[in-house]
């Protein structure tokens, strides 16, 4: 006689909690970052003052900085309007903010932007200080010029700025753009500041040295360069004479494309940097104390880049290579523009703590890695979404950020939790379907006669769409048959 269904089958859901297993855990996702808030104007920037729990602010590439205050019942407020300032053009246009690590008491913060200076258009990176009378304002009048260099082409602006653990602030530069280096600005450190990053003192600490004049640059002032910058004495550079009187010795790095947007690892202090190739590849690069990453003699590991002149030009010595660079094209590994992003240290999905999530701007697409302080692991691909055009943080949580390319809203990358949806069986099989692991990650099947021992496992994989299905036969000769479904 064939017992009632009910006896043959106990199913025990031990999928549906997360542990820490990493990427592979959770399916990945965006969301709306603040719902029933309104849309950003080509959001392109994030930041929040060192310190802050409940604020947020959010530059648009036409001139405003926005604040969001109150994050869990949002308000947006225009922070600063400085459209009157800023040409948009292409890729130039306000670009990146960053607060003093002291904000909290002196109220500085620090804007890069493209201007229009003797009808030519210029890069600026400016001081400027919050008002006096409402901490959620900016003071626009107060502007205190770093520095005003003229700029021949709109793209290639690099233009983000962060302060390193140091207290220095970290300036990202393009090569001035026009494509395949034909303004020959890459691998020079006695021109302009270009195709590198800069590392400058903004408090004038003593026995740090004030900059060299410079030629091409109608304001370098009101900051000093550290002492223990790499290029500081300097008389020659791959292996060429320099003319000293025009060292640029703020610079930090050198030998980068389009370095668009660079974050700190906060537990680390590991500078993790997204440099935009020309025709052939995308790069991720550690970003170290006098580091040349090889533009425009390489692309990536490329030598030389195609359509790249290197005719006349220096040649890149010793150059370090990307820790994860991947090429053009359509497939799960490729993309077209890369982007950067942030180091994980949140408190809700403690799998990804230290991994570098970053995206392609063209692909839409998000990977996920983890560098080891030598090398990156293979890039996981998370998902893939809308077109990112900056990284950030929520600062109540450390969950990651992002900026989308038009007129919407931020978005927060989440971890969806493995679910079962649907159970069925009959007198010999058991069927299963469920969704939301991370592709590629193992689910397993558990059987037994008992609660305690489990004695036989099937295993199998969600698939590309983290979906997964099981059919398992049951065993009529065991008609207390007990199944778990496990990670």
């Amino acid at each position: 006689m064939k017992r009632a269904l009910w006896w043959w089958v106990f199913v025990l859901f031990g999928l549906l909690t997360a542990k820490g297993q990493g990427v592979g855990t959770y399916k990945w996702t965006n969301v709306v970052a603040f719902p029933g808030l309104p849309t950003f104007s080509a959001p392109i920037s994030i930041a929040s003052p060192p310190g802050e729990t409940n604020r947020l602010f959010v530059c648009e590439h036409g001139g405003n900085i926005v604040v969001i205050t109150n994050l869990a019942a949002p308000t947006r407020t225009v922070f600063m309007n400085l459209s009157s300032r800023v040409t948009l053009n292409g890729e130039a246009g306000l670009l990146a903010i960053a607060f003093h690590p002291g904000f909290a008491t002196n109220g500085y913060f620090y804007v890069s932007y493209n201007g229009t200076t003797n009808s030519s258009l210029s890069d600026v990176v400016s001081r400027f200080k919050i008002s006096a009378s409402n901490t959620n304002q900016g003071d626009a009048t107060s502007e205190t010029p770093l520095y005003v260099q003229r700029d021949r082409a709109p793209n290639h602006n690099g233009g983000d700025l962060h302060f390193g653990p140091d207290n220095y602030l970290y300036i990202s530069l393009g090569d001035e753009g026009d494509e395949h280096n034909t303004l020959h600005d890459a691998q020079h450190i006695d021109a302009g500041f270009f195709s590198g990053f800069l590392r400058i003192d903004v408090d004038k600490l003593p026995g740090n040295l004030a900059p060299n004049t410079n030629a091409t640059a109608l304001i370098t002032t009101n900051y000093a360069v550290p002492a223990d910058n790499p290029f500081v004495g300097a008389t020659t550079f791959d292996g060429l004479a320099l003319n000293t009187t025009q060292l640029r010795t703020e610079f930090w790095a050198v030998g980068l494309r389009n370095p668009w947007r660079f974050s700190f690892d906060p537990v680390t202090g590991t500078l993790y940097c997204g440099d935009v190739g020309q025709d052939t590849v995308e790069e991720v690069d550690i970003i170290t104390k006098g580091g040349n990453y090889g533009w425009a003699t390489y692309e990536g590991k490329l030598s030389p880049p195609p359509g790249v002149s290197t005719s006349g030009q220096p040649v890149a010595q010793n150059p370090i290579f990307p820790v994860i660079q991947y090429n053009h094209g359509t497939g799960a590994t490729n993309g077209n523009c890369i982007i950067g992003g942030v180091v994980y240290r949140g408190s809700r999905f403690p799998g990804l703590n230290g991994v570098y999530v970053y995206g392609d701007y063209s692909a839409g697409k998000f990977w996920a890695t983890t560098y080891d302080g030598t090398n990156a692991t293979t890039p996981v691909l998370m998902f893939s979404g809308p077109k990112p055009t900056a990284f950030g943080v929520d600062p109540r949580n450390g969950d990651i950020l992002f900026c989308v390319d038009g007129t919407t809203s931020l978005q927060r990358i989440i971890g969806l939790t493995p679910t079962i949806n649907s159970i069925s069986f009959n007198t010999t099989n058991i069927f299963l379907s469920g969704a939301g692991g991370g592709p590629g990650s193992n689910y397993i099947m558990l059987t037994s006669t008992d609660l305690v021992n489990w004695v036989n496992s099937f295993t199998g994989k969600f698939d590309a769409l983290a979906n997964f299905q099981l059919t398992n036969s049951t065993d009529t000769n065991a008609p207390q048959q007990f199944y778990r479904i496990s990670r």
